[in-house]
């Protein structure tokens, strides 16, 4: 805000406040925005299991690792 001012510089006339507020009621709660997180997290597992299949497909070699003995 401008000293000499009472309205804020900005174009949503000092609304923000409000307007996320309203915003964040719209969106989904905590525990559902999680399961979304580990379901896109499911999702990305899945696509990198698929693409090692088919990079192993083509390689014509078995996939190969590393071996760590466990004690």
């Amino acid at each position: 805000m401008k000293d000499s001012d009472t309205k804020p510089d900005c174009c949503c006339l000092g609304a923000e406040p409000m307007l996320t507020k309203f915003l964040r009621r719209l969106g989904p709660s905590e525990s559902v925005s999680q399961h979304f997180r580990t379901a896109q997290l499911e999702v990305l597992k899945g696509l990198r299991s698929m693409l090692d299949e088919h990079i192993a497909a083509r390689s014509g070699s078995p996939r190969q690792g590393t071996k760590i003995p466990v004690a």
